[in-house]
């Protein structure tokens, strides 16, 4: 891709993140969006659709920068560096983080982590529980839910505690689950 391209894209997308800070992401326009950036309106349309298309790159691109973060420092999907990982990095950028998770509006960053953790956790048990009483499709949005909602408490209320505190109290929950996963 050509760098000029890059950089518009950029531009874009980090003038769009300026203004979701801002105000609510019903609120801004195309033309907001263009008179920040101070780029012609038709250029935005160059490069997204309209603004939830936009919305739908940069979370992609958000979610996307995470992941490569937790496989880059992990060897597997849910063992405890790969959950310590996944804090680290949210802490290092707690400030874009907090703001797809509350400013969007409609759920779509939170809709698609969840599915990205759900994926995951299916993957690492392998098909199959270890306890024949308990679904798989349970267990694993029952882990997914249970994740994803100490996510959103920590990150909403401003990182209340450590990475380690609650990269550990988090294990320690898991753990029964963990140590089967793990072992696959």
């Amino acid at each position: 891709m050509d760098r000029r391209i890059k950089k518009t894209r950029q531009l874009i997308m980090d003038t769009f993140i300026d203004l979701l800070s801002e105000k609510e992401f019903e609120k801004i326009t195309i033309n907001d969006i263009a008179q920040r950036a101070d780029i012609n309106r038709g250029t935005v349309y160059l490069h997204y659709m309209d603004k939830y298309d936009l919305l739908d790159k940069c979370i992609e691109k958000y979610i996307e920068l995470l992941l490569n973060h937790c496989a880059n420092s992990t060897d597997t999907n849910l063992d405890p560096s790969a959950i310590q990982s996944v804090f680290e990095y949210l802490e290092e950028n707690f400030t874009i983080y907090k703001l797809l998770l509350n400013n969007e509006g409609v759920g779509f960053f939170r809709s698609r982590l969840y599915v990205i953790i759900a994926q995951t956790v299916t993957e690492a048990m392998g098909g199959k529980s270890e306890n024949n009483k308990f679904s798989n499709g349970i267990t694993t949005h029952f882990l997914t839910s249970g994740f994803i909602g100490v996510l959103e408490w920590w990150i909403n209320n401003s990182i209340p505690c450590s990475v380690q505190e609650v990269t550990t109290q988090l294990l320690t929950l898991l753990e029964p689950y963990t140590r089967h996963l793990i072992s696959h």
